[in-house]
């Protein structure tokens, strides 16, 4: 009973030990360059703890030293922050057309970027060319398989968070996905929305960075919507939150693939936009690249489509202010090379349909990230992945113990 009692207490021991230096390790992350003093005040751990985990962590290369404190008129701190080479991570936006991929250190700092076309949407296809892309981007960084911590994916459809299923991604005409059995490195991996990832990046890497509450508009052949409330990506009760393309704008409007009629991403996407152009243009056009040179070389048809796409754009995020009342809007996707075209008339649309108290200190921006915002929505989740990891905090116990 005695013997029990003693393992029992070690397990504890051991696990208190774990989460405290995986605590130290995270403020660490997100808040450094910090000293030993400043880790001690914040966490509440006595001084003895701390340097222990700080030396842990100093030996084992996950963190270094980055300066000294300002003196406050004694001995000056030495500060700490993590170390950019402790691990590496990779994250990827799978488009319908495309895989985009970054390839950061451990603290987001871009290694390499590569854009990797693809025609065949077929899963075995886009699986087995995500295989190849990942390896050539972490050979092209000059790194091995073993300094990649976590691979991230966000992809154009509902995903369902605890496992990384892809239950519908309708305009890659995918049903039901496990990319984590599909890809062929033992590594974490994770799997978000696009437009979630995006909103983390923004949050992350990006413009939204000091924002409690920021809704992403992600504006491609569909519209979906990443939501950061109270700082934390809101997914709802089954991960289906942010569907706002699906709400009605038109109640007896044009029939959406959903089923329903009159949705907001048949009448605001670049699909929608492309539609609407054909129909009123004899001077027939085939992409969305094509109708922004329109409006840039001033095609009064395009520039007629795109009042319309406008309109019902504002229109839609007039509903999501109303409804959320976030503190800032980010628009993704190619219509934001229009943004000196129409951020005017955009605003004045979302302001005509606004609540005055919902539409008070709100703030409109285009991303910032531009086309690298899920990538980089990614990179955050990757390497918040490998900082919340037992054996990246573990590593030093082992080799203590063995």
């Amino acid at each position: 009973m005695l013997k029990g009692h003693r393992m029992k207490n070690a397990i504890n021991q051991e696990i208190m030990r774990t989460n405290n230096k995986r605590a130290i390790m995270k403020l660490i992350q997100n808040s450094g360059p910090i000293s030993k003093a400043g880790i001690s005040d914040s966490l509440g751990l006595s001084s003895t703890s701390v340097a222990t985990f700080i030396n842990e962590l100093a030996s084992e290369t996950k963190i270094m030293t980055c300066g000294i404190a300002k003196s406050t008129g004694g001995r000056r701190s030495v500060l700490y922050q993590v170390n950019p080479k402790a691990f590496y991570v990779i994250g990827i936006d799978l488009q319908i057309d495309r895989i985009i991929g970054i390839l950061t250190d451990a603290v987001g700092a871009i290694v390499i970027t590569k854009e990797v076309f693809f025609t065949n949407k077929d899963e075995w296809h886009v699986i087995n060319r995500l295989n190849q892309v990942v390896q050539e981007i972490y050979l092209e960084g000059g790194i091995s398989l073993q300094d990649i911590g976590s691979i991230g994916i966000g992809v154009p459809g509902i995903v369902r968070n605890t496992t990384g299923l892809i239950e519908f991604a309708p305009n890659l005409g995918w049903q039901n996905v496990n990319l984590n059995q599909l890809l062929k490195y033992d590594k974490p991996i994770l799997i978000e929305n696009e437009a979630n990832a995006a909103a983390l990046g923004e949050k992350s890497f990006g413009c939204a960075g000091k924002v409690v509450n920021t809704v992403y508009i992600s504006v491609g052949i569909g519209i979906g919507c990443g939501l950061v409330l109270n700082n934390q990506l809101f997914t709802g009760h089954s991960d289906h939150a942010g569907e706002f393309g699906h709400m009605t704008v038109e109640p007896d409007g044009m029939v959406c693939h959903c089923g329903n009629q009159g949705c907001w991403e048949v009448y605001a996407s670049n699909d929608a936009a492309l539609k609407l152009y054909n129909q009123l243009s004899a001077n027939k056009i085939h992409s969305f690249d094509q109708l922004l040179a329109a409006v840039l070389q001033n095609d009064a048809v395009a520039l007629q489509v795109f009042d319309t796409v406008v309109k019902y754009l504002g229109i839609g995020i007039a509903n999501l202010m109303n409804g959320l009342n976030p503190e800032l809007i980010i628009i993704g996707g190619k219509i934001t090379e229009l943004k000196e075209i129409i951020y005017n008339k955009l605003l004045k649309q979302i302001k005509d349909r606004c609540l005055n108290k919902a539409y008070s200190g709100f703030r409109l921006e285009f991303s910032e990230l531009k086309n690298q915002s899920t990538a980089m929505g990614m990179v955050s989740l990757a390497i918040d992945a490998v900082m919340n990891q037992d054996v990246f905090s573990l590593q030093s116990t082992e080799r203590d113990q063995g």
